[in-house]
């Protein structure tokens, strides 16, 4: 073989190994596109609509996706329409009469996506008008939480051509839009005039104010619109139920019956219909808003059960069956307590004993202060005897004992409390941050101040006008003020009515998160406007 033959060979076989090498077949770059609108027909925007079926047609094959909660009709329709998918194109179809001189406007929110990657077509609208011009004015803003400002999503916002206070009773809306992940919505193609606004958190999806738990917002003023508008700022709250009711009913612990109200009382009554006790056969203890109520049983008798009969103000308002329990696990009284190894300054110790109390005597217990027995004032701070208060000037960076002896407490189940001894030592003023709080208002009312951290309720202030104050022994950490404007000056938050045309109590937030550091104080001054 010659030179020449050899290269040709070498060639040749270099040919033969590379189409021998297997490739993997790739599918190509993955699909990140929404499907595109080709076309629609009749043509989006139309007017002088009559038609009975829309066909929208889309670059590829489409699916729908939650479209009965992410379609929007506004207005209503008489008959809600018909929506298929046939390949690449929408269909939809009309059923009932439209109405004339109307822009209509269907939203799809994001219910179509192609069938490949679920890429979304985010907002598609489709807009006709049964009139000689597409309307064009928009109504736009915010649904937020009355009460933490919270944003508020899926809530039906509404706008009604009727004025009578009994529309969002009766009658569906002539506009309507629906709130996204941060509480924003917008109304669009509305028509120049004036209108009711209401807004609900529609339970039962029939557009109407019907259930006493739909959260609402309304505005006491008529809307005008001649031109678009946003950034309107909408406060959802509930209204307070007239009915009252029992929420729940349950006996997990010896003696005790929980039973939890949906309205605080203050003229509760029970009585046991099934057998006779003696009296008084059971203490009654509430929670700071009286929509809790513990009944700690005296008397058992022999029954496995106890039914109840609950009233309000001599209203029956409920009867509940429970099972009895008539074995005492515990053997003495438990004794719990808020302190801890590194004690807080300023503030008292509360001693909280498992069941109310028949006897006690302080004079048994013993605070140390460095070994040395100090002088404190004990209360109590219940109704029942569960709850007690030793009050002591603490000094700071000190060792102390609180030493209870056996038999100080005794329960009204005739058990005493074991030996407490508990050792703590107290923080130092260092430890802790002070804010210095001014606050200027542009009203006389009377407000709310409170301060919290991780949404806890740390401080509260009730105050009037400009003021300076301050807030010591914080502890490092974030925290938020709000501030509520309280109208009618009960020191609480008020909720809202619609028949009353009552607005919930503003509520206010600084605009900044404080940073707490030990050892520090943050001067803050608030302008504050109603």
């Amino acid at each position: 073989m010659n030179f020449k033959q050899l290269i040709i060979f070498f060639l040749t076989a270099l040919i033969l190994f590379s189409c021998a090498q297997i490739v993997p077949i790739t599918g190509g770059e993955r699909d990140v596109e929404a499907p595109i609108e080709v076309k629609s027909t009749p043509k989006n925007g139309s007017t002088l609509f009559t038609e009975k079926t829309i066909t929208i047609e889309f670059d590829e094959f489409i699916n729908l996706t939650n479209v009965s909660n992410q379609l929007i009709v506004s207005p209503l329709m008489e008959t809600p329409p018909e929506i298929l998918v046939r390949g690449k194109k929408l269909v939809i179809k009309l059923g009932g009469n439209l109405v004339e001189n109307t822009t209509y406007s269907l939203n799809f929110g994001n219910s179509i996506t192609d069938i490949t990657e679920n890429n979304v077509f985010p907002n598609y609208k489709y807009v006709f008008s049964t009139g000689t011009f597409i309307d064009s004015l928009s109504y736009s803003g915010t649904v937020v939480s009355s009460f933490n400002l919270s944003q508020k999503e899926n809530i039906y916002v509404l706008l009604y051509d009727q004025f009578e206070d009994s529309i969002p009773y009766k009658e569906l809306p002539r506009y309507v839009a629906l709130t996204d992940k941060e509480g924003n919505f917008s109304i669009t193609n509305i028509a120049h005039g004036d209108y009711k606004f209401f807004a609900i958190n529609d339970i039962n999806g029939n557009y109407l104010f019907d259930l006493p738990n739909e959260e609402i917002a309304f505005k006491n003023e008529v809307v005008q619109l001649d031109s678009s508008s946003s950034d309107n700022m909408v406060y959802l709250f509930e209204e307070e139920s007239g009915l009252q009711y029992v929420i729940k009913a349950e006996y997990k612990q010896f003696g005790k019956i929980d039973v939890i109200l949906n309205l605080p009382t203050e003229n509760f009554s029970y009585t046991p219909p099934n057998f006779i006790l003696k009296e008084p056969w059971y203490l009654v203890e509430k929670n700071e808003t009286g929509d809790s109520i513990s009944l700690w049983l005296n008397t058992f008798g022999s029954n496995e059960t106890i039914n109840l009969i609950i009233a309000d103000a001599e209203e029956i308002i409920d009867t509940i069956e429970i099972d009895l329990m008539h074995s005492n696990k515990d053997s003495s009284l438990p004794i719990y307590s808020n302190i801890t190894s590194q004690f807080n300054l300023n503030q008292p110790v509360f001693i909280t004993t498992k069941r109310p109390i028949s006897n006690f005597d302080f004079s048994k217990m013993e605070l140390l202060e460095d070994s040395n027995s100090v002088d404190y004032k004990p209360s109590k701070i219940d109704s029942v005897g569960r709850k007690f208060k030793l009050d002591y000037s603490f000094k700071e960076n000190t060792n102390y004992q609180l030493f209870i002896p056996p038999g100080t407490f005794e329960d009204i189940y005739g058990l005493k409390n074991d030996t407490v001894k508990i050792d703590f030592k107290t923080k130092s003023e260092s430890d802790y941050g002070i804010i210095n709080l001014s606050i200027n208002t542009n009203f006389s009312k009377n407000y709310i101040v409170q301060l919290f951290k991780n949404d806890k309720l740390i401080r509260e202030s009730h105050l009037k006008e400009a003021v300076k104050t301050q807030y010591k022994y914080l502890l490092p950490g974030n925290y938020e003020l709000k501030l509520i404007i309280d109208s009618n000056n009960d020191k609480k938050w008020n909720t809202g009515n619609y028949l009353e045309n009552l607005q919930p109590e503003k509520v206010i937030y600084y605009e900044k998160e404080i940073k707490i550091r030990a050892n520090w104080d943050n001067d803050i001054s608030w302008t504050v406007n109603e």
